[in-house]
C-alpha cells in the first residue's frame, strides 16, 4: 500500500515539496490541502502587482492545480485543514465550498501553512478600503480600489518589507503617501547608517514619514468608507489604507496538538525539518529555520528558506539523508531608487550575543569613478574584532547592491576574513566596478 503524504498549504514551502517528492518518488500519495483559490504563486511579486508594474496578476502564478494533478498530486483548493491529531495520525479537512467536513489519514504530515498579516483588534470594526496584504486575492482587491482616481491619500501602517515596498508600488501610481509605524525605526534588522540613507530617499520623494505614532483606529464616512486613520498623536486622511505590521506563522490551528512552537508560533523544527512529534515536519514561513552563526532556531520568513526546505524535505521523504544547513537572513528590497541588502549579524545581534565585533562603514562608487551614470554605494562591515572574519554585511544604494550581497553571504557563510575578501579575484570592468570592486574597497577600509 502506498504511503500517505498529506501537505497543508499551497505555495512555496508545501508546492516545492509536492513537486519535488512526486519527481522522487511514485510510490506515495500526495495530497495537498490549500485554503485559498491558488496554489504555487509569486506572492512576493504581489506589490509589483498593486503598482501596476505588472499588469496581470496571472503572470504571478506559476502552476494551477491542474498541472499538479497532471503530475499525479491532488490538489484541493478552498481546503482548510481545522485540526491535526497527532495520534491518529489524521487531519480534520473542511471543504469551504460545500461547508463540510471530513477526516483525512496520513502517514507523514507536512506544515507549510506559512505566515500572516497581524490584525489588531480594531481591524473587526475596520471601514471599507482598510485592508491587509497576503495573497493574490488581496492584491487583486487593494489594487482594484487604489486605481480609482478618487483615491488620492494612501496611509501604509507598519515599516518593515511589505510596508516599505508598497510604499513604492503606491508612490508610483502617483499617490499621497503617509507611512506609519508604532517604533522610532523602520526596517529594523538594518543599523542606523543604513536606515540613514533611506530616510533621505524617503524625504526627497516627499514621503510623509510618521515615526513613534501608534495607530488606535479609524474614521469613516457616512458610506462607511475610511477617512481617516486615528493615531496617539493625530489623524491622518486616508482614502485607503494598508496594515503591514508584520506577520505571525499561521499555527493556531496547532494549539493542543503538542507541537513545540516559538513564542510567535513558528513551529520549531530540526536540520531535518521534523517537528517533536513523529511524522510531522514543517517547512517554510510557518517554522523555524536555524541561524547559522548564532546556532538557536529564529523566524526569518524568506521565500527563499521555504522552497529550499520544501524541496529539501522532499528528499526526507523520499527516504535520503538530506538536512537544511540552515539560514544567515540574506535578503534584497527595492525601496523607490534604492536597494538595500544584508546577510549575517546586524549590530543588535552581535551585541544580544556578546560578540567581541567592530564595525566599518564606507561610501564608494559602485562602478569606475569616471564611468558615466555612477553612483554610490554604502558598505557596513561587521566582524571579528581578533580574527577579522566577517560576521554580517549591510549595504544600500541606487545600484550595484543585490549581486554583491550575495558574495558577502557566502564569505560570512564560509567564515571568510577581510583579508580574504580584500585579496579575492573578483572581476572588473568600468561599467561595474573599479580595479578595487566595491567590496575590496570596504575591507581596504575596515583594517
Amino acid at each position: 500500500m502506498k504511503k500517505e503524504i498529506v501537505i497543508i498549504g499551497g505555495v512555496a514551502g508545501g508546492m516545492s515539496c509536492a513537486a519535488k517528492l512526486r519527481r522522487e518518488s511514485a510510490e506515495v500519495n500526495i495530497t495537498v490541502y490549500e485554503r485559498g483559490e491558488y496554489v504555487s504563486y509569486g506572492a512576493c511579486g504581489l506589490p509589483y502587482y498593486i503598482g501596476d508594474l505588472i499588469k496581470d496578476p496571472e503572470k504571478l502564478v506559476v502552476r494551477s492545480p491542474g498541472d499538479f494533478k497532471e503530475k499525479g498530486i491532488d490538489v484541493e483548493i478552498f481546503h482548510e485543514v481545522l485540526e491535526v491529531h497527532p495520534s491518529k495520525k489524521t487531519v480534520t479537512v473542511k471543504n469551504l465550498k460545500k461547508n463540510e467536513t471530513f477526516q483525512k489519514a496520513y502517514d507523514s504530515l507536512v506544515i507549510a501553512t506559512g505566515a500572516a498579516p497581524i490584525a489588531p483588534d480594531f481591524m473587526q470594526s475596520a471601514p471599507k478600503n482598510v485592508f491587509t496584504l497576503r495573497d493574490i486575492h488581496d492584491g487583486k482587491i487593494i489594487k482594484e480600489a487604489a486605481m480609482a482616481p478618487k483615491i488620492k491619500n494612501i496611509v501604509i501602517v507598519g515599516g518593515g518589507y511589505i510596508g516599505l515596498e508598497l510604499v513604492e508600488s503606491f508612490h508610483n501610481l502617483s499617490k499621497n503617501v503617509t507611512l506609519i509605524n508604532r517604533s522610532g525605526k523602520i526596517m529594523k534588522t538594518y543599523d542606523e547608517e543604513i536606515r540613514e540613507v533611506l530616510f533621505s530617499e524617503l524625504s526627497e520623494k516627499n514621503i510623509n514619514l510618521h515615526l513613534s505614532d501608534s495607530v488606535e483606529g479609524f474614521k469613516s464616512s457616512d458610506e462607511g468608507y475610511v477617512t481617516h486613520v486615528k493615531t496617539d498623536r493625530n489623524d491622518y486622511e486616508a482614502d485607503l489604507v494598508v496594515m503591514a505590521i508584520g506577520v505571525a506563522p499561521s499555527t493556531k490551528f496547532l494549539e493542543g496538538t503538542g507541537i513545540n512552537t516559538m513564542k510567535n508560533g513558528a513551529i520549531i523544527t530540526n536540520a531535518r525539518m521534523e517537528t517533536n512529534i513523529k511524522d510531522i515536519y514543517a517547512a517554510g514561513d510557518c517554522a523555524s529555520v536555524n541561524h547559522k552563526l548564532l546556532k538557536i532556531p529564529v523566524h526569518i520568513p524568506l521565500a527563499t528558506h521555504a522552497s529550499k526546505q520544501g524541496r529539501l524535505l522532499a528528499e526526507i521523504l523520499a527516504g535520503k539523508d538530506r538536512s537544511f544547513p540552515g539560514a544567515l537572513g540574506t535578503s534584497v528590497v527595492k525601496i523607490l531608487d534604492l536597494t538595500l541588502a544584508q546577510t549575517g549579524l546586524n549590530e543588535k545581534q552581535a551585541k544580544d550575543n556578546e560578540y567581541n565585533y567592530q564595525t566599518s562603514f564606507i561610501k564608494t562608487a559602485h562602478r569606475a569613478g569616471y564611468y558615466p551614470d555612477n553612483t554610490p554605494v554604502y558598505i557596513k562591515y561587521l566582524f571579528d574584532k581578533d580574527t577579522n572574519v566577517l560576521l554580517g554585511a549591510q549595504m544600500v544604494g541606487p545600484k550595484g547592491i543585490a549581486h554583491r550581497i550575495n558574495t558577502l553571504a557566502l564569505a560570512v557563510d564560509q567564515g571568510l576574513t577581510l583579508e580574504d575578501i580584500l585579496l579575492s579575484d573578483f572581476a572588473y570592468a568600468p561599467p561595474f566596478s573599479g580595479t578595487w570592486d566595491a567590496l575590496q574597497v570596504a575591507a581596504m577600509a575596515s583594517l
